[in-house]
């Protein structure tokens, strides 16, 4: 063997090593999930293990986040591969040109959003909340739906009350201190102010507003490994389908997922919780409506830069597509 020949050779063994050592080591896929209800499949689905099933033991991280504009951030930032956001975060993102489309229509939850007060407050309904104190996440779904579709209805603006901006886990003790009169929040956290007699409800969102739970991926990540969204889909719907055909087993799960996170809360709650999703992978004409309707007031009020026919772009369904009929999943 001469020198070239045998350089080559050599050549060609470390290339192979590296290439072994690399996909050994290649980065995991990113899982962002929600820490209210509308992620609570997400969760389900990885404590079950059905993404170990799917994607592969070991080649996936999961993060809980509180709000559904951090997960769209972080994927805008390439450091999360897929996560939810509510319909308004994710249409502001899409008519901005961000390159995360949608892949799914994870829930609608509007059963599970509501505005409280406590007990012993004056507050009846919505009309008496003029002049005073909400505390609820101003960049939040929640917050743009009370104020654009829900206040109009009775003849009240943002002007009509004070807004403290506030995370979630400072709202319930904002309230039980007086420090405002009133907080928006979401299952389970919610159900279990009212349960513990903290918090009684003044609204829900349902009569107003069709709200969805939003999957979208990151571009980058899914022009390189389209099959790995396909494959956390399926184990998605795995998920979906405990739901639907073991409820006791999806309560359990999602219960022991909550107190490895420090609740306490109740069994009954999380059962109640899980109870208000509703599920259609597939969005359909009802949904495409609410979106172009929607579109149109965030151009408005400068929210988004063009209003998205999201029939013809901003979202790739091919992918559920694919897992539903993997998992014999109907719409």
């Amino acid at each position: 063997m001469n020198r070239r020949s045998m350089f080559l050779t050599v050549a060609m063994a470390v290339a192979g090593i590296l290439f072994t050592v690399f996909s050994a080591h290649a980065a995991p896929f990113r899982i962002g999930h929600h820490r209210a209800v509308m992620g609570s499949v997400t969760a389900v689905a990885y404590k079950m293990g059905y993404f170990d099933q799917t994607i592969g033991k070991g080649k996936y991280t999961v993060k809980q986040f509180p709000q559904g504009k951090l997960m769209r951030q972080a994927i805008l930032a390439n450091s999360l591969d897929v996560g939810g956001a509510a319909d308004r975060a994710f249409l502001s993102a899409i008519s901005k040109g961000a390159n995360a489309p949608g892949i799914a229509n994870a829930n609608y939850w509007c059963k599970s959003n509501k505005i409280l007060t406590s007990p012993k407050s004056p507050i009846k309904t919505l009309h008496d909340m003029k002049g005073k104190r909400l505390g609820i996440g101003k960049a939040t779904g929640s917050y743009f739906t009370l104020t654009t579709f829900i206040l109009p209805k009775y003849g009240l603006t943002e002007k009509d009350f004070t807004t403290v901006n506030m995370n979630t886990d400072t709202r319930m003790a904002a309230l039980k201190s007086r420090t405002v009169d009133m907080i928006g929040l979401n299952n389970p956290q919610a159900a279990i102010a009212i349960d513990r007699g903290w918090a009684r409800t003044v609204e829900t969102y349902c009569k107003y507003a069709n709200n969805l739970w939003i999957l979208f991926a990151n571009g980058k990540t899914l022009k390189k490994d389209r099959d790995v969204y396909v494959k956390f889909l399926r184990g998605y719907i795995r998920g979906m389908k405990l739901h639907r055909d073991n409820r006791d087993k999806f309560v359990d799960v999602y219960l022991s997922h909550l107190q490895s996170k420090g609740s306490k809360i109740k069994r009954k709650i999380v059962q109640a919780s899980v109870a208000d999703l509703e599920f259609g992978l597939l969005p359909n004409e009802t949904d495409y409506k609410w979106f172009d309707f929607m579109g149109k007031v965030l151009v408005e009020k400068r929210k988004a830069k063009r209003v998205v026919d999201l029939r013809k772009e901003g979202m790739d369904l091919s992918m559920i597509k694919e897992a539903m009929k993997t998992e014999d999943w109907k719409n």
